[in-house]
């Protein structure tokens, strides 16, 4: 999969997030250089699907390690997300990102808090494109699903307080995930295309751990992903 004609990797956190669409797409375990990676298959196309890990710094090396060693001409991240309170959006919902935002990245003063941009602290400056914590993504066209930024957090809220802070600090945020911003940067580097969809399995909030739908949104998501996203991705 050296060739940049139209290739894909997909990336999700677990496998249990990335089990549907492995089972789906028939993908056999191609490698372990990070985690694992499988090699899938849809109308004659290769597709890698990723297995990251949980979290910025899994989810940075594994995509590096997947654009440097299979060059894909495209990443799709996708996997489950908690719902912002104001967004519209509940369980089982999908949503696109059309910008990935490092949350919780910059300064907490007694004035307030200070983001990347406040700071004059820049994550990436490349061929003249200065980014500090907010990175645009691909948004595919005529898919009929909700369009925002998501908001990328290495701690994810579990208090209702928690979530109406970011709510003050994000108010067009629609969802919270752990891996989004850090594998926005690295394609941004690389200069390689990131589209990310999510679906919903909890509210960003009162953590209830044993109310989250994983699962169900998982195999939803996969389900939409085969019938809509790569027949435009890929063809």
């Amino acid at each position: 999969m050296n060739s940049k004609e139209r290739s894909l990797a997909i990336l999700a956190a677990t496998w249990e997030e990335l089990e549907p669409l492995a089972r789906s797409l028939e993908a056999e375990l191609l490698a372990e250089p990070w985690r694992r990676v499988w090699l899938g298959e849809w109308e004659d196309q290769r597709i890698l699907l990723v297995e990251m890990g949980v979290g910025k710094v899994n989810a940075a090396v594994a995509t590096a390690l997947v654009i440097e060693k299979w060059s894909p001409s495209q990443l799709l991240l996708t996997g489950v997300a908690g719902a912002m309170p104001s967004s519209g959006l509940k369980p089982l919902d999908l949503a696109l990102a059309t910008e990935e935002i490092y949350g919780d990245e910059g300064c907490m003063t007694e004035e307030g808090w200070l983001t990347p941009l406040d700071m004059g602290t820049p994550y990436l400056i490349k061929k003249g494109n200065t980014i500090y914590h907010r990175f645009p993504l691909i948004v595919p066209q005529n898919l009929g699903l909700p369009k925002g930024p998501f908001i990328t957090l290495s701690a994810i809220t579990g208090m209702q307080e928690r979530a109406a802070e970011l709510e003050r600090l994000y108010p067009e945020a629609l969802c919270e995930n752990m891996e989004g911003a850090a594998i926005a940067h690295v394609a941004a580097f690389y200069g390689t295309p990131l589209i990310e969809v999510r679906a919903i399995s909890n509210m960003a909030g009162k953590r209830e751990r044993d109310k989250w739908e994983v699962e169900r949104a998982s195999h939803i998501l996969a389900v939409f992903i085969i019938d809509n996203m790569l027949p435009q991705l890929l063809t």
